[in-house]
């Protein structure tokens, strides 16, 4: 029994690491991005969206690295707003919704 706990700590603790890094390859192109000055950081961008939204709760977010830009989704009484940004120059370039 105790060869079988230990057998199964080990095996938990082998497989930890696996868990800990589950960014997605558009994770890893926005960071590379964001380091490389080409791409503003999402908490700045997430930032210019909201303040364009006023009253807006942010329910959604994604990032297209073919493009650069950044789609956010906010909710505004029963209304839902997509607001797109240009993660390159920080402009927002398109918005469905009000």
């Amino acid at each position: 029994m105790r060869n079988l706990l230990a057998a199964l700590a080990i095996a938990g603790t082998l497989s930890a690491p696996a868990f800990a890094d589950r960014r997605t390859p558009e994770q890893d192109m926005l960071r590379q991005g964001v380091r490389s000055g080409a791409i503003l950081p999402y908490q700045e961008m997430r930032a210019r969206a909201q303040s364009s939204v006023s009253g807006g709760q942010m329910i959604g977010s994604e990032f297209d690295p073919g493009t650069g830009h950044y789609r956010f989704k906010f909710q505004r009484g029963g209304s839902v707003i997509w607001v797109d940004m240009d993660g390159r120059t920080g402009r927002e370039i398109g918005r469905i919704g009000d």
